[in-house]
């Protein structure tokens, strides 16, 4: 058995798409580790096939930013195609990211019924008024029992909101709403992994931002 570690560094999203890539190397009969910022490490605590931290061994660097990033633009490749042309990668099963540690428990701190919307992301070149979609939401979902997923810095005034203490209640939070929506962020990303037998409403990028968006999963639905 060797070792591999995958390094990329840094958004959350970009961590969860990689998983099927070390999830194909563990497979392989690697042991895998993934270097990223210790922000991140709590995705780590909800798979048994990949560690977070860097050991010796090849190290596999699908980071696109910044040195990959204007080869990224050029190629008009989506995302996920371009990061898992790598050699060692492009045979894995790249939409399809696996949370076995997570277990059936339902979310912290959400009462057992409620709609979810998450309007809220960085890196967004085609930007989308959170506002705006708060608004489409609670009018389509209803009033009751209706919350939005936000970030700890972000507080709104007169709505039901709830701030994930960790990747293992966000993924939760996602997994029970009834319905979901979001933008291309995410918490799009833990709904791919969790929500495959579930209606999930997907506000995507637009024009040259396209090749940013979430792979199709099913239940996916493009609201635009």
């Amino acid at each position: 058995m060797s070792v591999k570690t995958i390094k990329y560094s840094q958004r959350l999203g970009d961590v969860l798409r990689c998983l099927p890539a070390a999830k194909h190397l563990a497979d392989q009969g690697h042991e895998v580790f993934f270097d990223c910022l210790a922000q991140y490490h709590g995705v780590f605590e909800l798979t048994s096939y990949v560690k977070a931290g860097h050991r010796m061994g090849d190290v596999i660097d699908l980071e696109v930013w910044p040195n990959q990033y204007e080869a990224y633009r050029k190629s008009k490749r989506s995302w996920t195609d371009f990061v898992y042309s790598h050699p060692e990668i492009k045979d894995a099963d790249k939409t399809n990211i696996i949370l076995d540690k997570l277990d059936d428990k339902p979310a912290e701190g959400l009462p057992e019924t409620y709609n979810l919307v998450a309007p809220f992301g960085l890196s967004q070149g085609y930007y989308r008024n959170p506002l705006d979609l708060i608004v489409r939401a609670r009018q389509t979902m209803g009033k009751d029992n209706f919350f939005v997923l936000c970030p700890d810095e972000i507080k709104i005034q007169g709505l039901s909101t709830y701030t994930a203490p960790s990747v293992e209640q966000m993924a939760k939070a996602i997994r029970g709403a009834t319905d979901f929506w979001a933008i291309n962020s995410t918490p799009i990303i833990l709904a791919s992994a969790t929500r495959r037998d579930k209606q999930t409403g997907f506000f995507p990028q637009k024009n040259e931002w396209e090749t940013d968006n979430i792979f199709d999963f099913e239940g996916l639905t493009r609201m635009d």
